[in-house]
């Protein structure tokens, strides 16, 4: 049996439960995830869209399970303090994500040209608006955010959808060059509903989330890899190239962030 790293966050959460009916499961964050794999401990794992740009070369996109969305995802938000966004605006990006950045990075510069993405080491809300008065949540986080007075300005995968017309992809499942590919990774792409709403019960007391959270969630959330999307990737692998050494606002002196 082949083992399958996950992430860790909310989203994996239906892969986990169906997968472990074929593979050897576990979980961590996306960069441990990249490494592990690099070290062949593990066979396949879901990596973030941007580390699977930067390690190219020695991965396979293997025609498995994807985190993403289009239209809306709810888990992956804008917030403030309360004020409105303008051109200009810095904003704390939690520790958990560059991807998400990257996708916020495309929006800004149509929108509010000249905003500052600012890397944090903190991922809770009230740690990032305390440096700064706006930031980029996301999973679990995210989803608390519905059950408090906290501004919202917008989601970012509605936006993508909005201004590029393509899905948020946000992580992919990948392999090392040379390995045999397990067709046991297909039946992971295309999830049940019925499994998700069996497991409902489960996820709302795990992560103490309402059920109609959840529900709303996972029906924005796809798990497929179609042709469509594989076209979104190399496009995104584009923009990415292009921008990738201005997404964030580099060599920041962290004793100059504001509390």
């Amino acid at each position: 049996m082949n083992s399958l790293r996950l992430i860790n966050l909310i989203h994996s959460d239906p892969l986990d439960y169906l997968a472990r009916e074929k593979f050897e499961v576990s979980r961590s964050d996306t960069r441990s995830n990249l490494r592990d794999l690099l070290d062949g401990k593990v066979d396949y794992a879901m990596i973030s869209l941007i580390d699977y740009f930067k390690n190219r070369k020695s991965l396979v996109l293997v025609d498995g399970p994807t985190i993403s969305g289009k239209g809306k995802s709810d888990s992956n938000l804008l917030i403030s303090n309360g004020s409105d966004p303008f051109p200009g605006m810095r904003i704390a990006v939690t520790s958990e994500t560059e991807t998400t950045a990257f996708f916020l990075k495309l929006i800004l510069q149509r929108l509010y040209p000249g905003s500052e993405l600012i890397r944090s080491r903190n991922n809770s809300v009230g740690d990032l608006l305390k440096e700064e008065d706006f930031a980029l949540v996301i999973g679990n986080r995210a989803l608390d955010i519905y059950r408090t007075d906290t501004k919202i300005i917008f989601d970012i995968t509605h936006m993508i959808s909005k201004l590029f017309n393509m899905h948020s992809i946000y992580a992919v499942t990948v392999s090392l060059n040379g390995r045999e590919y397990d067709e046991n990774l297909v039946q992971l792409k295309n999830i049940p509903r019925w499994t998700i709403t069996r497991d409902l019960e489960r996820i709302s007391k795990e992560h103490n989330l309402e059920k109609s959270i959840l529900t709303e969630y996972y029906n924005s959330l796809t798990y497929d890899l179609n042709n469509l999307m594989k076209k979104e990737i190399l496009t995104f692998m584009k923009y990415y190239d292009e921008i990738s050494d201005d997404i964030f606002l580099e060599n920041i002196d962290e004793n100059s962030i504001r509390k």
